[in-house]
């Protein structure tokens, strides 16, 4: 439908002019930017100043240097514009010692494969940063065993697939996937091969190009399967010459390439996978993979999953509870924008943005485009709700990858986050109001179905950077949650939050029994004297990414909880509480919530 909104948008600055990741090929003319000039580098002092819109002050603070966090993420660039450079970098927050403090990992890109003369130039190196409790964190990458070669990496994932009660890393890069066994005395093994999850098996003739992995039990057997997003059709020899507005070589955008196919595997429980992308039928959806997460989205019992693509609809695979799956997107109102449009997603956020128990999704898009937001009405049905709720008119300029919902103030409401930065490293879009390197957004929700920009709490997250994955996590134990980036070229860096816990807030560790170990697809409910609060646990959100699996409710002026329950996956109900807030629980399936035994202590 052709809505007054859409005629507004349009003639606001033409929101499709910039659709995709480059803006023109060789010997065709690209049509001039026709978008509203919005500068996506904010002035500090300016963000300092601007109005406190949180229930207390509060500001992330880069502690990267102080932390001993010191790596940086190479794409392997070399000024050929290679288009395979432009998308890599996934983090993880995770506890893989068990000690409860979240320690990090990051994916390496390193030389491009195929270009051949840049391979010294290059590390190949990922990090594993081992959180030492007193805010400083250890690089164990070497004594990991995690130190070699783990190809062109693009994204991380983490699972527990074995149900071993230890997380494990699957790491997609170009060239081959990587899945490493935790042994769970510190040290991690390849076992790639002997698990069949490599995804090399050419598609389309050509090697997949895999993005963000997303962990969910589709066949509620008590065991995590795995599904990887495939982008464009890609590979050296096929790399096309685009030239910018200046004539010059420039990332080419992405409907110069074919779409390619996704992959799902089918977790035995032996310790081996079985490729079932022909037997589910998602073989048969040809699209640009970016983003993915499994979520129950008309709460029939069977995890669902949505999946963003570039430049083509999004995919929302419903479960058919027979193996199989049925693309409902445009049915359930999720494919497209609100005015029709297929856009560039990217990086996924959930939850429960107006209180009413369902779980909403959110996406970041291009620049020029609006950032989506789909309301979950419920019978399997979203509104677009991208102007409504003041998201998709906030400064268009910005090009989003990275995105969490998370309560950074600990009110009750979850909030947004959105790590910035453009694909176009010589920028013409400058002349449009945009920049390769752009400052970081936080988006707080007004506890009516709308959100304001917070400039004031972002602190450290102005500064311009072009971030690719980003994670949130409560890596200090202080109760309320952090931020962490990777950026292309660029430092990975830890943002503190300062001054979130000073509203209550309560955080549970999850662990399935009759489910998956992960309780991934677990719903939680908590109340209070202000009414419910919603969560949900998956095994991916964000973009190339893994945030903290641990569940952390903010309960603003309340310090104490009247009582929850789960619902865990394969449908086991559990109700309890009342419990103290300020405090860690573990919450086995079956049991009732007890002080979490891993962690003793806050860091400072």
């Amino acid at each position: 439908m052709i809505t007054r909104r859409f005629f507004l948008a349009a003639l606001g600055g033409g929101l499709f002019g910039l659709a995709g990741c480059g803006r023109k090929r060789a010997g065709v003319a690209a049509p001039a930017p026709a978008i509203i000039p919005v500068n996506t580098i904010i002035d500090p002092a300016r963000a300092a100043a601007a109005p406190q819109v949180t229930t207390h002050p509060l500001r992330f603070t880069d502690v990267s240097p102080a932390a001993g966090l010191r790596w940086t993420f190479q794409n392997g660039a070399t000024g050929r514009h290679l288009f395979v450079e432009s998308t890599g970098g996934g983090v993880a927050f995770f506890d893989y010692n068990g000690d409860g403090l979240l320690d990090i990992f990051a994916v390496q890109g390193g030389p491009v494969p195929g270009a051949a003369g840049a391979e010294k130039n290059f590390s190949t190196r990922g990090v594993l940063y081992r959180n030492n409790g007193d805010g400083t964190f250890t690089d164990v990458t070497q004594q990991a065993g995690l130190a070699g070669n783990m190809g062109y990496g693009q994204g991380v994932s983490v699972a527990d697939y074995d149900n071993d009660g230890r997380p494990d890393l699957y790491i997609t890069a170009y060239g081959g996937n990587h899945l490493y066994h935790n042994n769970g005395n510190g040290t991690f093994t390849d076992v790639t091969q002997k698990a069949g999850v490599a995804d090399t098996a050419p598609v389309l003739g050509v090697l997949p190009w895999p993005l963000t992995a997303a962990w969910g039990d589709y066949d509620n057997d008590g065991r995590l399967d795995l599904f990887v997003c495939h982008y464009c059709r890609w590979s050296r020899g096929l790399d096309q010459t685009c030239l910018g507005l200046d004539n010059k070589p420039a990332y080419c955008r992405p409907q110069v390439y074919e779409s390619s196919h996704n992959r799902l595997f089918h977790n035995n429980g032996d310790g081996t996978f079985t490729d079932v992308s022909q037997r589910a039928g998602i073989d048969k959806l040809a699209s640009k993979g970016m983003g993915a997460v499994w979520l129950d989205y008309d709460e029939d019992g069977w995890p669902d999953l949505f999946v963003t693509n570039d430049t083509k609809p999004n995919f929302l695979l419903h479960n058919n509870r027979d193996g199989t799956f049925t693309d409902k997107a445009t049915l359930a109102g999720v494919a497209y924008s609100d005015q029709g449009q297929p856009l560039s997603g990217m990086g996924i956020g959930t939850g429960d943005y107006t209180g009413d128990g369902r779980e909403d999704l959110f996406v970041v898009n291009f620049s020029g485009e609006p950032k989506s937001v789909f309301h979950n009405i419920g019978h399997g049905v979203f509104e677009s709700t991208s102007y409504q709720t003041n998201i998709a008119s906030t400064n268009l300029q910005f090009l989003g990858f990275g995105l969490e919902c998370f309560d950074y103030d600990n009110d009750g409401w979850p909030d947004l986050i959105v790590g910035n930065g453009h694909v176009l490293d010589r920028m013409y879009a400058s002349t449009a109001g945009s920049s390769y390197a752009q400052s970081q957004q936080l988006f707080h929700n007004q506890h009516d179905g709308t959100f304001v920009e917070d400039l004031r709490s972002l602190g450290d997250l102005v500064q311009p950077r072009v971030t690719r994955g980003l994670a949130v996590g409560d890596y200090d134990n202080d109760g309320d949650v952090d931020v962490l980036m990777v950026s292309q070229t660029g430092p990975l860096q830890l943002f503190r939050n300062d001054g979130g816990n000073r509203n209550g807030w309560i955080t549970f560790r999850l662990e399935g029994v009759r489910g998956n170990r992960d309780a991934y697809g677990a719903k939680v409910t908590v109340t209070t004297k202000a009414g419910r609060r919603v969560r949900w646990l998956h095994g991916s959100t964000s973009y190339c990414s893994h945030s903290d699996s641990r569940l952390c409710f903010g309960l603003g002026d309340e310090r104490a909880i009247a009582g929850g329950e789960v619902v865990w996956p394969r449908g086991g109900h559990q109700k309890f509480g009342p419990l103290d807030g300020g405090r860690f629980y573990w919450l086995r399936e079956g049991s009732p919530p007890v002080p979490d035994p891993r962690v003793h202590k806050s860091a400072p």
